[in-house]
This record gives C-alpha cells, sequence and structure tokens, in this order.
C-alpha cells in the first residue's frame, strides 16, 4: 500500500492543478510504502518536485505545498498542543513572542519586526541534526539538491502553529 504522507500531497494538486498534472507528478508513488528505504521515499519526492515544477506555475505550486503543510498540521497535533501550553504560561502575546524569540524551538530561530515574525528553520542543529524536519525527506542525500517549491509545506505549517498558538 502507498505511502500515506502521499495522499494530501496527490489531493492538492487534483485540487489546484488537475488530475491529469496529479497523474504525471505522482507517477510511480505506489511503488513507495511506508516501508521502502527513507533515501528511496525521499529520491522519489525529489523526482516529484522537479516534475511539479515543470507542470505547474510557481503561484499554484506554493499554493499545493502550502496547502499540505495545513494538512501536516492537523496530523501533528502534538506539536501545535505544546505551542498552545507555552502559550498559555504567558499574559499576553507580546510576552509569549518575546520569550519564543530569546529562546526558541530547537533547530530554529525567530526574529520579530513589528507585527512580522519571521521563523527560520535549522534543521542540521535539532537535536539529531537532519536534512529536513519531514519524514518524507530526512534521508535525502546531504550532496543532493531540492527544489525550493517543497518548502512551502513548512510555510503552510509554521503559518497554521502560530495561528492556532
Amino acid at each position: 500500500m502507498r505511502h500515506k504522507m502521499f495522499t494530501p500531497l496527490e489531493k492538492n494538486i487534483e485540487y489546484f492543478a488537475g488530475e491529469e498534472i496529479s497523474k504525471q507528478v505522482m507517477a510511480d508513488s505506489e511503488k513507495i510504502t511506508e516501508k521502502t528505504d527513507k533515501q528511496v521515499t525521499a529520491l522519489w519526492v525529489k523526482g516529484a518536485m522537479e516534475r511539479l515544477d515543470l507542470l505547474v506555475d510557481e503561484k499554484t505550486r506554493a499554493q499545493i505545498m502550502e496547502n499540505c503543510g495545513v494538512n501536516c498540521a492537523a496530523v501533528n497535533k502534538r506539536v501545535i498542543e505544546r505551542g498552545k501550553t507555552k502559550r498559555k504560561q504567558f499574559k499576553t502575546t507580546d510576552d509569549f513572542l518575546a520569550a519564543e524569540v530569546k529562546k526558541p524551538n530547537p533547530g530554529t530561530r525567530l526574529e520579530r519586526e513589528g507585527n512580522l515574525l519571521y521563523q527560520y528553520y535549522t534543521p542540521s542543529t535539532y537535536f539529531h541534526p537532519m536534512r529536513c524536519y519531514c519524514a518524507l525527506l530526512r534521508q535525502l542525500p546531504k550532496e543532493t539538491n531540492m527544489s525550493s517549491t517543497y518548502c512551502n509545506c513548512a510555510k503552510g505549517f509554521v503559518k497554521t502553529y502560530w495561528e492556532r498558538c
């Protein structure tokens, strides 16, 4: 059975770009299961992003992947619940954000400029250094470049996280 994390990607591609493009991007995905070697999985995802880049305009690609991040946030409720619990320790949002900027979660860096909060991912500085926080890409070989299209998934996740905290 195909890897369960591929379903939201497929559905988002279908929704924003159409069924035919989804089929092309998701080609051979049925060969990747949750038991498939993690490096093989990461390389398949890299290829899927390359196909997406070729077939879909930049704005639509960003929408597709940002929606995947929103879906991921819905599945990874523990991360958001931890954020909510931390938030409750502070009287105001400003106090919470000041504390977060001073001591962000491991593997991230926060900067605040007025009402804007910038969050930078640095997974190589996490407790267990990794290539990407996403389980699908953690084993992408270090010498392999990945399309930045995929990073829009993190954008959707982070946006959801801060909206819910």
